[in-house]
């Protein structure tokens, strides 16, 4: 309601082409005066920011089609128009980053067609100025298919199972980069493919980019050896990871494992072996239901298919359930590892069932345990601070697991299995 009394009112539009302009515009924004009234005592229209109408229109203080008839050039309307839609849309850009639904590529692509702006980012956006150096610097690397067709040299083979976008090779990143971080391993150059493929993913998880799955390729396994060291003490380990497309589809056909991990004969070596299922807590939680083959057929499959190599669970020393993308578990979960048991026990009971028997059948170890990469932001598709307990914990395992046979050592004695 205004503020002015009739004859305030009367007297201001009398000299309202001397009122100066910003004057003018916080009368009408408090609703005070009209746009119409001011024009029709003589305000030039198209004396009056193209921004202003915008501000005007957002507010619902004026239709667009009104500006014409008050006498704004035809052309500025229009152009006032696109700049209100071009508004509109990088607002709608903003409210999806904001709540985390764009993942940084695209991000990195409004940037470069002007989708959002710089100033826009730091401005409607958590983005400060060092997030945003890293948005426009980010690269993503294709990851080359390898074809480690060597074979495994002597020590523990630890092999990666799981569906697609599990994040096993996240999980594998994030090993390697803990262990150099720590200078745990060195690497044996007898497995150089591997080699370049672990130091390619390891880069790309220190600057905060999370490697891409596996190519769907049979050719597509990767073995990467190296040697883990602590006071002195070496012991070989072979990593061994397959495509998850091709781990679906090798647990529904048992031709398609050996077609790909053990064309090269890595499961049926006589080495000790470690392996690694890999849950998808976050696909499970999401659409689960809805797939083809769940997570929980393709495992219980896999343990069958296992089960008949007769150095595959027959040679393991441990069979360890992790259930990855474990950030998303419920908010206030305090024992993560806890809560990953009851989870899988719950969720998995046919896969638990299995592999309790084969547990008790083969004598190796099962360990069900919590994982996660880190704190994910931009639709988890970007590493904002990375997680190095889970690692830490893993290979802490896997020590105590690979030097089982030599407890007294001085590696068996600090990796004392607390589990």
């Amino acid at each position: 309601m205004s503020k002015f009394t009739a004859l305030q009112r009367e007297a201001i539009l009398r000299r309202i082409s001397d009122v100066p302009l910003q004057s003018v515009f916080k009368f009408i924004d408090n609703s005070e005066l009209t746009l119409d009234e001011c024009v029709e005592n003589g305000l030039l229209i198209n004396d009056i920011p193209i921004n202003q109408f915008e501000k005007w229109i957002k507010q619902s203080l004026l239709d667009l089609d009104k500006l014409a008839d008050l006498g704004l050039n035809l052309s500025l309307v229009e152009e006032i128009r696109k700049s209100i839609e071009r508004s509109e849309e990088l607002q709608e850009n903003y409210d999806l980053i904001n709540d985390d639904m764009m993942i940084i590529q695209d991000i990195q692509k409004h940037l470069r067609s002007g989708g959002v702006t710089e100033e826009g980012l730091l401005e409607k956006t958590t983005i400060d100025k060092e997030l945003l150096n890293e948005i426009k610097g980010y690269e993503k690397k294709e990851h080359p298919s390898q074809n480690n067709d060597v074979a495994l040299i002597k020590g523990t083979d630890i092999f990666f199972f799981g569906k697609a976008s599990s994040g096993k090779t996240c999980v594998l990143a994030s090993i390697f980069n803990y262990a150099e971080k720590e200078g745990l391993f060195i690497d044996n150059m007898v497995s150089i493919h591997g080699i370049n493929y672990k130091n390619l993913i390891v880069n790309e998880l220190k600057n905060s980019i999370l490697p891409d799955s596996t190519p769907a390729e049979k050719k597509a396994v990767t073995y990467i050896s190296t040697e883990l060291i602590l006071d002195g003490e070496a012991n070989p380990l072979n990593f061994v990871e397959m495509s998850g497309e091709f781990f679906s589809k090798a647990a529904q056909d048992p031709k398609e494992i050996m077609n790909t991990i053990d064309a090269h004969g890595y499961l049926s070596n006589s080495n000790k072996k470690l392996l690694f299922f890999i849950v998808d807590y976050k696909m499970y939680s999401d659409n689960e239901k809805s797939s083809v083959s769940s997570q929980a057929n393709d495992f219980n499959n896999l343990v069958g298919i296992l089960d008949g190599y007769k150095k595959a669970l027959q040679n393991a020393y441990c069979v360890y359930i992790v259930v990855n993308k474990s950030d998303k578990f419920p908010k206030g979960t305090v024992d993560k590892n806890e809560f990953a048991k009851s989870f899988f026990m719950k969720n998995f009971k046919s896969v638990y069932a299995n592999l309790k028997q084969k547990e008790k059948k083969h004598n190796f170890d099962l360990r069900i345990l919590h994982y996660s990469i880190g704190n994910l932001i931009f639709k988890n598709s970007y590493l904002s601070k990375i997680n190095y307990d889970c690692p830490k914990n893993i290979i802490q395992s896997i020590s105590q697991q690979a030097y089982r046979k030599n407890e007294d050592s001085v590696i068996g004695k600090f990796f004392k299995s607390k589990e």
